[in-house]
């Protein structure tokens, strides 16, 4: 099986998908809902991997209300912060907007008093329909975020007091918590008392709708109907704040000079930095210091996912792609032997990826010389009684990693230069005899010179050292060998 191409790759950083020329931000998607007998359109945003062959990257999700209207503002944001420029204040995630073509209906909870804390069809929707539609048919991770605005804070509001296990944490902009005459409000205020949660978090965001020469606590006292809004937010924060409820980080703020409709904007992005408050790592540059040894370099890594792991309640392994990105700035600084400890971190984390091993490769051998060189000055026996004199060498002059071995391998390969090819595929079997890939590789130049029962023999060796070798099995298969 052919590896990739040991060669430095450069990948263009993109927010935006692009096709035929035109950025694509997300795309539209849409389920039927047995529990709403209805169809439901949605829209979705998965970041995009600046590396296509990295297949191992999942996403928290942040799921949206009123999708149509906060989508793209919203991944903005998320892009922002999530990337270098924005310091990495939170996690990269898959945004998925909701539609929702009946706001009242699907955004109101349950107005009769007896049944305020049954859940309704509409949070059904999300917990058994919506979210593993989307486990399912996405990469992600099970850390979910509901975001709201308005009506729309007012339903996130209510997912976390009364079905607080759909999601992890929630953000509601200025939530129409009075709505109904404070049905809501009241009865919440009563369950507050002795609510208690297991480890969620909330964002509350409240903008000015009274008269700009109004302070809250002149709102506060005012009992007119225009005031009911801000009133009933800064009751459920007071509440929150008073009952200090177990296990939910809450954290509130008051936007005196934006709108109703304004806030939207930086009470999201606010938002998001106070959910994912312990994702930031101050210590990231001290890797790049040359004061920092290899083991401490690691550990800023490590010790930043084991806070994340904890936080999100489940195992986050660092990025693939984020570790690569270290490893290119190491090797670019010099700094070869802390790369090399990246390299193996991520080939510890994704022992099946190719570019894990591609990039452990690029870090331990990308300073020597090529093999190809030798080529044609030089048989392909000489070449490989060097290799195996290199073998031996604490620091080989030649790169003879296994990866180097089998793309000039591969590419006799594709010269039809199958004797030479040979060599060289059982040049690495000798090297490298606990890889898969090696096998595979001889397996497939040994069947294109006619050695069927070699051959075979080559590729059992493949799955048995890597039972998931699809690439060997179906070869085998084939012959029926298996």
């Amino acid at each position: 099986m052919r590896q990739l191409t040991f060669i430095l790759l450069i990948f263009s950083t993109t927010l935006f998908g692009q096709t035929n020329g035109e950025i694509c931000i997300g795309k539209k998607d849409s389920l039927y809902s047995n529990i709403l007998k209805e169809n439901r359109e949605i829209i979705v945003y998965v970041p995009q991997n600046e590396n296509p062959y990295i297949q191992t990257d999942k996403y928290p999700v942040l799921y949206l209300l009123d999708g149509d209207i906060l989508f793209t503002k919203t991944i903005g944001m998320l892009d922002h912060l999530s990337s270098d420029y924005g310091s990495e204040r939170c996690p990269k995630m898959i945004v998925v907007g909701i539609i929702n073509s009946n706001r009242f209906k699907d955004l109101l909870p349950i107005k009769s008093k007896d049944k305020q804390d049954s859940i309704d069809d509409f949070t059904k929707f999300m917990e058994k329909e919506l979210i593993p539609y989307i486990d399912k048919k996405y990469p992600t991770q099970q850390y979910r975020t509901l975001l709201g605005h308005s009506l729309g804070g007012l339903r996130s509001a209510n997912t976390l007091v009364y079905q607080p296990q759909v999601f992890n944490s929630y953000i509601a902009l200025d939530p129409s918590l009075g709505h109904d005459m404070n049905v809501w409000s009241d009865k919440t205020h009563n369950l507050m008392k002795s609510k208690t949660f297991n480890n969620k978090s909330l964002y509350l965001a409240m903008a000015q709708t009274m008269p700009k020469s109004m302070d809250t606590s002149a709102i506060q006292k005012d009992t007119t109907g225009w005031s009911r809004h801000m009133r009933s937010i800064m009751r459920f924060a007071n509440d929150i704040n008073t009952n200090k409820n177990k296990g939910l980080n809450f954290n509130w703020k008051y936007y005196p000079n934006l709108t109703h409709g304004e806030v939207t904007f930086e009470g999201a992005y606010d938002g998001l930095k106070s959910i994912f408050s312990w994702y930031y790592n101050e210590e990231i540059n001290r890797i790049y210091d040359n004061s920092t040894s290899v083991n401490s370099a690691v550990e800023i890594i490590t010790k930043k996912y084991d806070v994340i792991s904890s936080n999100m309640g489940l195992q986050v392994l660092p990025p693939e792609g984020s570790i690569m990105k270290i490893i290119d700035v190491l090797l670019s600084k010099g700094m070869k032997e802390k790369a090399v400890a990246f390299a193996d971190l991520n080939v510890k984390n994704y022992p099946q990826s190719e570019m894990a091993v591609y990039y452990k490769n690029y870090a331990l051998w990308g300073d020597k010389k090529l093999l190809s060189d030798l080529l044609p000055q030089k048989t392909a026996k000489e070449v490989s009684k060097l290799c195996l004199t290199e073998s031996k060498l604490k620091s080989p002059t030649y790169n003879i990693s296994e990866t180097a071995i089998n793309e000039l391998a591969y590419q006799l390969l594709q010269e039809k230069n199958l004797q030479d090819a040979l060599v060289f595929f059982k040049l690495n079997t000798e090297l490298y005899p606990k890889s898969s890939n090696v096998y595979d590789g001889y397996g497939e130049c040994l069947l294109a010179l006619g050695k069927e029962k070699e051959g075979l023999a080559a590729y059992k060796k493949s799955l048995d050292l890597n039972p998931n070798n699809s690439n060997a099995d179906g070869v085998l298969k084939k012959y029926n060998q298996k």
